[in-house]
């Protein structure tokens, strides 16, 4: 395996596109979860003000260059870094996980901007602050995890296979939409955490209506 390294050159960290995509990524989380708490009859501003507050204190306490996620980035990426070695291994891939790299026919290594935490963080802060019942927050904080920690690995796993077989320009291609693949994906799990299994709103009978109609 070693004596393949020379041969293909590693890609830079397969990172993902921030700033604008986040930005954007937000003003849907908040649109959305607007919209929810006036469809249920929910306080829309309390969780406005909650969401937002919880999202500026985040940045503001643990920005990208701070302690706290340089730690959590670490544990993240050789967390990943095992589950995609695990995942490419099952496919018939000859390759180890070390550190935060998948080591193969190349050496794939991680930056912490690969990991998306804050993509993760806003979606769960503003489920968080979603004013429904906390089993369905939990629940859907769990399922945004899950479904985010998913969605890397497979977006990972393809840039490594795109590389090694040379497609540069796929690569390249693929690369550059990865914010928002990530944010789309982020906000899918988001609106499906917020709707799918809500409880629905009693509906008169049949026979009540009838009477109000009457009346």
């Amino acid at each position: 395996m070693n004596s393949l390294l020379a041969f293909i050159p590693p890609p830079g960290p397969p990172l993902l596109g921030t700033t604008g995509t986040e930005l954007l990524l937000f003003g849907l989380l908040i649109g959305a979860g607007v919209y929810h708490a006036r469809a249920t009859g929910r306080d829309a501003k309390l969780f406005l003000a909650a969401a937002f507050s919880a999202v500026a204190l985040f940045y503001f306490l643990c920005p990208e260059d701070s302690a706290v996620q340089q730690r959590a980035g670490d544990k993240v990426m050789r967390g990943m870094a095992t589950l995609q070695a695990e995942l490419m291994r099952a496919g018939g891939a000859v390759v180890i996980a070390k550190g935060p790299s998948v080591i193969g026919a190349f050496e794939f290594t991680y930056a912490r901007g690969c990991m998306g935490l804050s993509y993760l963080a806003m979606a769960i802060l503003c489920l968080l602050a979603q004013p429904v019942s906390w089993r369905r927050r939990l629940t859907g904080v769990l399922a945004v995890a899950v479904g985010m920690t998913f969605f890397n690995l497979l977006r990972l796993s393809i840039l490594y296979v795109m590389w090694e077989r040379g497609l540069t320009a796929a690569y390249d291609v693929f690369h550059s939409l990865g914010g928002g693949l990530f944010a789309a994906g982020a906000f899918a799990l988001y609106l499906g955490a917020l709707y799918l299994g809500a409880p629905k709103a009693p509906q008169l009978s049949a026979e009540l209506r009838t009477q109000g109609s009457a009346v």
